[in-house]
């Protein structure tokens, strides 16, 4: 693990409220660091967590919550007290410095693509991992890649489980009873993030980089309902109550999606919405009136354009469209820009085109793992074009 992950992991680690006192004290040794405060932009940069673009941070509000901390004791003399706030008051400067960075660092990436692109140019490119943030129904969030395997959270009426291959379930407790209030979480990937999620029911969640599914922590007797903005591969468990099969709904944007049981993908960026059934039966219905609805069997595709209010219903090869669930790129004759498009959300980069292009096309099967530009010389073999990689910005030439 290089510095700079090193030290955004302990940055995460403070926002999570699990940093020791020696992590804290090691913060503050740290406040005229460049590298420490290239790390912050980094968390910045590449997660919509801890802080939100246009939902700046308060300085004097955080110094109220550092002098507030309960994890540093308060000394009961004088002369230790007088320390205590000396050194809180440092590590108040550091936490002004790191606003001052963020500000900084949001504006110019907002003005100077530049600045950008020099700031970020020394992090190395790497692939994907598994990496999400859940937020609770209080808003509260839990960095998961900070949450150690074999870790059971209580929330109260139910406990989220991080297992040791690191998949999130729940579960109620004893006692809880179907009458109480159904509470939803919240579960966010990042660019170069993935999850995997058990569901109250037993259904499995596979969700893909830049992605988010709002779920309930358990589902009633009449319905099972998800929303989801992204792509994510789904398989779904059979639920009944007193004899009657509950359907199971994934709500993506204008698109309604229905089963009872069954395996499939959705794929929600952009005006495009992709739905790939591969076992079971779905039946997809859509915000425009005009629209019929879709039923699908086993190798059906449905591509919805809800800006054109047009569906394109198609048998195809599953493999192309769960290849990412299993590892891997893979392309069909697939523009240059989808594949690009795909690339830019696993590696986190930007990507730049240089040149017009239209024709160029890609067919192929890579590692989702593969190093950046061993990616990019393939992809350019194949596909007829070229790259000049600066940083994590990609030019795309002819």
């Amino acid at each position: 693990m290089n510095l700079i992950e090193q030290y955004s992991q302990l940055i995460r680690k403070y926002f999570a409220n699990l940093a020791t006192k020696e992590e804290q004290e090691q913060m503050l040794g740290l406040m005229n660091d460049p590298t420490f405060l290239q790390a912050w932009s980094k968390v910045w940069r590449e997660q919509s967590y801890p802080i939100h673009p246009g939902r700046y941070p308060d300085p004097k509000q955080m110094l109220e919550n550092i002098l507030s901390d309960p994890r540093v004791e308060r000394q009961g003399t004088m002369g230790r007290q007088a320390v205590f706030y000396k050194k809180w008051w440092q590590i108040a400067a550091v936490l002004f410095a790191l606003c001052g960075a963020v500000l900084w660092t949001y504006h110019n990436f907002q003005s100077d693509d530049v600045t950008k692109d020099e700031l970020t140019s020394t992090l190395p490119v790497v692939p994907g991992s598994e990496k999400a943030m859940i937020i609770l129904e209080n808003g509260k969030s839990i960095d998961l890649s900070l949450i150690k395997g074999d870790t059971v959270l209580d929330q109260g009426a139910y406990l989220i489980t991080k297992n040791s291959q690191g998949e999130i379930s729940y579960s109620l407790k004893d006692g809880s009873s179907s009458a109480d209030k159904i509470v939803y979480n919240t579960i966010v990937t990042p660019k170069g993030g993935e999850y995997n999620l058990k569901m109250a029911d037993g259904s499995l969640v596979l969700l893909n980089a830049g992605s988010k599914i709002k779920y309930p922590v358990r589902f009633d007797a009449a319905t099972r309902a998800v929303e989801l903005e992204g792509e994510a591969y789904f398989e779904i468990a059979k639920m009944q109550v007193r004899g009657k099969r509950i359907p199971f709904i994934v709500k993506s944007g204008a698109q309604t999606l229905e089963v009872l049981g069954t395996h499939f993908n959705i794929k929600s960026f952009g005006d495009h919405i992709v739905t790939t059934l591969v076992e079971g039966k779905v039946k997809l219905s859509f915000a425009d009136a005009g629209l019929n609805a879709q039923v699908l069997a086993p190798n059906d595709q449905v591509i919805f354009n809800h800006r054109r209010a047009s569906v394109q219903k198609e048998q195809v090869d599953p493999f192309y469209s769960l290849a990412w669930k299993n590892g891997n790129f893979a392309f069909d004759n697939a523009s240059i820009h989808s594949v690009m498009d795909e690339v830019a959300r696993w590696y986190d980069v930007d990507i730049k085109y240089e040149d017009q292009l239209g024709g160029q096309h890609f067919s192929g099967t890579i590692s989702r793992y593969e190093n950046i530009d061993k990616l990019l010389k393939t992809i350019s073999f194949a596909g007829g074009v070229h790259f000049e990689r600066k940083g994590r910005r990609i030019h795309v030439l002819k």
